[in-house]
């Protein structure tokens, strides 16, 4: 993946994950998520959180894109993304505040998409159902297939040529 000019010049880079990173990534976990938790759940609990977050950032070491994102040479978010066999899963996408809003999520989105189109491949990813991000999935073709109590199910289909 190579970040477009547009945003290198706006101070943004890409980077490898690695274990270090973890406490990074609990804390950007925490920015972008414990609205969520507090809404739909018993509120945010750091100890419970920190397995489950744990987990996940494990898990995500495992998918084929696990990277962070830099702004200024400060990490700023994570996303991450599984190319399986017949699928891409594993979507994620996490931004503190100051990067949002600056075209590095159209960018993302625009990269799957790309490969899912490329590759005949359905995308899968949920989000909060009260996450604004809704509607920017929604802008790149994502729509609903199943809900929970706090989240929907979405997919993305490749457009055939």
């Amino acid at each position: 993946m190579i970040l477009q000019k547009n945003l290198a010049d706006k101070g943004f880079a890409i980077s490898s994950v690695d274990k270090s990173d973890f406490d990074v990534y609990f804390e950007i976990s925490r920015a972008c998520y414990e609205k969520y938790v507090n809404e739909y759940f018993d509120g945010w609990v750091d100890e419970f959180q920190l397995t489950m977050n744990t987990d996940a950032f494990n898990k995500e070491m495992g998918q084929s894109t696990f990277m962070k994102l830099l702004l200024n040479d400060e990490i700023v978010g994570f996303f991450a993304f599984d190319e399986l066999g017949d699928k891409i899963d594993g979507v994620m996408i996490q931004m503190i505040e100051t990067a949002r809003e600056k075209g590095f999520g159209s960018f993302y989105l625009n990269h799957i998409t790309s490969i899912a189109n490329n590759t005949n491949k359905s995308i899968f990813l949920q989000v909060f159902k009260s996450n604004p991000a809704k509607n920017l999935y929604e802008r790149f073709g994502f729509t609903i297939y199943d809900e929970s109590i706090s989240h929907y199910q979405m997919r993305y289909d490749p457009i055939s040529a």
